[in-house]
């Protein structure tokens, strides 16, 4: 799946455009740091402007916890195969606090024993797009019940959003670090 060099050509920083300085500031500020993802996108200063909105939104404004969307990025990242993504949010899925024996469900993709409904929520609705169906009433309900109609709507931008840094990351060779 990463056979090979990663397929990344930097951009050189003395070229970056002045909206594209202001990405990486915006970026940095933001986040505390120039994701991964970035390599991929700073290559269109429209799109790197755009995404940075969204992405820096999601991941520091969301109504979903930390351990929330990085139940669902893990998720996504597994429905792509992304390796680096998939090592990467496990981790930080652990640092916010999911207890080790999901952590473990999640790695080897058995059904985790999820401990709130909120989280509960997630899985479902992630588990309906994942066998493309449209989610029942019931599952739309709980998801409304437990995350709200706004919670709701940032799951579904989550799921989206992390697509895209999946398929660019499983793309672009990114190595899995090691260690």
């Amino acid at each position: 799946m990463t056979d090979g060099p990663p397929r990344y050509a930097d951009v050189d920083a003395t070229t970056h455009s002045p909206l594209l300085q202001d990405v990486l500031k915006r970026v940095v500020a933001g986040r505390g740091r120039v994701p991964t993802p970035f390599k991929v996108w700073l290559h269109s200063d429209k799109l790197s402007d755009a995404i940075e909105h969204l992405g820096t939104m999601l991941n520091t404004q969301s109504t979903l916890s930390e351990r929330e969307f990085e139940l669902a990025i893990v998720l996504i990242a597994q429905h792509w195969e992304s390796p680096f993504v998939i090592d990467a949010h496990l981790r930080f899925v652990s640092k916010a606090g999911m207890p080790a024996p999901i952590v473990a469900e999640l790695k080897d993709r058995r059904v985790p024993h999820l401990e709130t409904e909120r989280e509960k929520a997630i899985y479902a609705i992630f588990k309906a797009f994942d066998r493309k169906e449209i989610a029942s009433d019931d599952v739309f309900d709980h998801a409304v019940k437990h995350l709200g109609r706004d919670g709701l709507g940032e799951l579904i931008a989550f799921l989206g959003y992390y697509t895209s840094v999946a398929m660019a990351m499983k793309l672009h060779r990114e190595p899995v670090p090691e260690g």
